[in-house]
């Protein structure tokens, strides 16, 4: 049921965000693969839920997969961000498009991330499931409170972790594919995949696969920003 409404909702939404997909030769032959891009506010994950060929599970913030939470949280991070509107008035139309937001990730079959808090295994154990069935995930680890650079914010890195965990359950290397996403140019861009390496300590993989996705996605988005319409 989740793999119809996404191929469905496919075709709508590229045709609201529409996006030349560029890199394809760099989706592997066959799963499992965790994809991560930059976020551009909701842009990027519809623009890469929407044009990607390949069947993704995101992973998305738990309020938006809570019909109590989700209003406050689009309120907050949709509404007033990017609409711009203010309340009263942006509660009313965050409450009225929550609605809509709640059913849809569960169509998709979202993977809600509770960063920072003990239901964070709920994520680990969903996420290790489809990965384990050899399926992509798609990760926006996007902080807004710590910029990088010109074109990104630092990556929060709690999705590495997903290497050792797979790693353990498969003794196979995970691989992480940077994706860059250009609103201006209306283009997405992959890259060559970054395995985890398990004879390294953790720490070293998380701050070498998080750098290198940091710097291939800063080069991609101004090879987007640069080339010809």
């Amino acid at each position: 049921m989740g793999d119809f409404f996404y191929r469905a909702l496919q075709p709508v939404f590229s045709l609201f965000w529409p996006c030349k997909l560029l890199g394809r030769e760099n989706i592997p032959a066959r799963g499992p693969a965790v994809f991560v891009s930059n976020h551009l506010g909701s842009y990027a994950p519809v623009a890469t839920l929407a044009h990607f060929p390949v069947r993704l599970y995101p992973w998305v913030e738990h309020q938006t997969t809570n019909w109590k939470l989700c209003p406050e949280y689009l309120r907050h991070d949709f509404v007033e961000q990017e609409l711009h509107l203010r309340p009263p008035l942006s509660r009313l139309v965050a409450w009225s498009i929550s609605k809509a937001c709640v059913v849809l990730m569960k169509l998709i079959q979202a993977i809600p991330v509770y960063d920072r808090t003990m239901r964070m295994a709920a994520t680990w154990k969903r996420s290790l499931k489809h990965l384990q069935q050899g399926r992509w995930l798609a990760v926006f680890p996007e902080n807004d409170a710590a910029p990088w650079n010109d074109v990104i914010h630092r990556f929060d890195q709690g999705f590495v972790g997903l290497g050792p965990l797979y790693y353990e359950k498969t003794g196979q290397r995970l691989s992480f594919s940077p994706v860059a996403v250009h609103k201006t140019a209306r283009a997405i861009k992959i890259g060559p995949p970054i395995a985890y390496d398990p004879t390294n300590p953790f720490s070293t993989e998380r701050e070498r696969i998080t750098g290198d996705l940091q710097n291939r996605i800063t080069e991609m988005f101004f090879m987007l920003g640069s080339s010809p319409a």
